[in-house]
């Protein structure tokens, strides 16, 4: 007969694989957290609904994250209201953005191309629109950003908007309009001289405007304090009646950003092509200029936040 085998030797067993896992599981969260000395940083914020990016040389983008091939890369990731979780899953990527602490991961990202990031953790209403877009583009050896530039520039993009000024910076930038969305460019590159197309006003990242300022009186448009949640009144007022050459003030009171772009939601096509703001921080302001305007109807929107619309009416 053969003899039992003692129980403390199972236990023992038990116990080696629950401290193997143990470690490993350590060993896993140390790789991803101590990234390489080398590795740049970027903060990435999740705030309903909509995911921001802040690179080390203070360079902002908004739900657009533009980075190069085999450089590390260094994520640290918060939340400014409710729990978020920052996914990649082309790059299975994918940490929680917790509010009041700070997350890190780092990756090197190997191929170009257009990636989603997404939320993956339940946020409230808007969860399934906290989409962004991550532009991996081919490491020619500089920076993936301007290093300090002086007069960082923005032209037409395809999947959300990118704020090349710091907020603390009180320089302008320069701005050419496409679709109503704006990427990051380099200056010199060849959308530097790009022709004006598609807005008559645009705003840098303090919010002000940098377009020519309109010759009539001024209006004021406000976006409310919770605006971003969907329900709440999105602008005030939502159906606004001006005269043509009338300067419409578009006052941002919330604490997300937004733009009061003309169309009926980011599928138009004519969505920016008659006025655009662009991105308005919280407690900014942009103007819209009506005197190139012919008299009529122009629903409006925010990029950021398609569910906000609003009208604007001009007339003769």
């Amino acid at each position: 007969m053969g003899h039992a085998t003692p129980e403390w030797v199972y236990v023992l067993v038990v116990i080696a694989l629950l401290t193997w896992v143990g470690a490993e599981s350590w060993r896993v969260e140390h790789t991803l957290e101590y990234a390489p000395p080398n590795s740049e940083t970027v903060r990435v914020i999740g705030q309903q609904w909509f995911w921001s990016f802040e690179h080390a040389d203070g360079t902002q983008e908004v739900n657009e994250l533009h980075l190069k091939t085999d450089v590390p890369y260094r994520f640290e990731l918060i939340a400014n209201d409710v729990l978020h979780n920052f996914a990649v899953p082309d790059f299975a990527l994918l940490m929680d953005a917790v509010p009041g602490r700070v997350n890190t991961m780092w990756n090197v990202f190997d191929k170009p191309g257009e990636y989603l990031i997404e939320c993956r953790e339940y946020c409230g209403q808007g969860h399934q629109d906290m989409r962004a877009k991550l532009f991996v583009e081919q490491n020619n050896g500089t920076t993936s950003v301007p290093s300090n530039p002086e007069k960082p520039l923005l032209s037409a993009g395809t999947g959300g908007a990118t704020i090349a000024n710091p907020l603390t910076s009180g320089g302008g930038g320069e701005v050419s309009r496409g679709t109503g969305f704006e990427t990051l460019v380099k200056p010199g590159s060849p959308t530097q001289n790009a022709s004006p197309s598609s807005a008559t006003n645009a705003s840098d990242a303090t919010g002000a405007s940098n377009a020519t300022s309109a010759g009539g009186p001024s209006v004021t448009l406000t976006i409310p304090a919770g605006a971003a949640t969907p329900g709440n009144p999105a602008y005030q007022p939502a159906k606004l009646s001006v005269k043509k050459g009338d300067s419409v003030n578009v006052v941002n009171e919330d604490n997300a950003p937004h733009t009061a772009t003309n169309g009926a939601g980011p599928e138009d096509s004519t969505s920016g092509k008659s006025f655009d703001t662009s991105l308005i921080m919280a407690g900014k302001s942009a103007k819209i200029d009506t005197s190139t305007l012919d008299a009529g109807d122009y629903p409006f929107h925010c990029t950021v936040h398609p569910f906000m619309k609003g009208t604007i009416t001009v007339t003769a």
